[in-house]
């Protein structure tokens, strides 16, 4: 790998990172706001805010960490890691928001 694809490729995980950081407050807020989520189920969605913009961050740490050791590890499906998190994440409230929304109860008993 190259120094120029290193740098491109950090700058896109932080602008990632950031993406990822907006996907999980707008996701997570809007299955809570319409479904009853409690619990674990509830710490997991809280947690996936610093889960996954984290996820990106030590994929940076260890890119450039093996890039300076000239490690044999380096390589640019690493970059895979975060993106493969996210799309479990997204499975993740999809399936927690597949039930029938409270919101559309509340609107029944009125």
């Amino acid at each position: 790998m190259s120094l120029t694809v290193l740098i491109l490729g950090c700058f896109l995980q932080f602008i990632f990172a950031g993406f990822q950081i907006m996907f999980v407050i707008f996701s997570a807020s809007g299955a809570v706001n319409t479904h009853t989520i409690k619990g674990l189920k509830l710490n997991l969605l809280n947690a996936s805010i610093f889960i996954l913009p984290l996820a990106s961050v030590i994929t940076v740490i260890l890119l450039i960490t093996f890039y300076v050791n000239n490690s044999p590890l380096l390589s640019n499906w690493w970059h895979a890691i975060p993106v493969a998190l996210s799309v479990v994440y997204l499975v993740y409230v999809t399936v927690l928001t597949k039930g029938e929304s409270t919101l559309n109860k509340h609107q029944r008993t009125e």
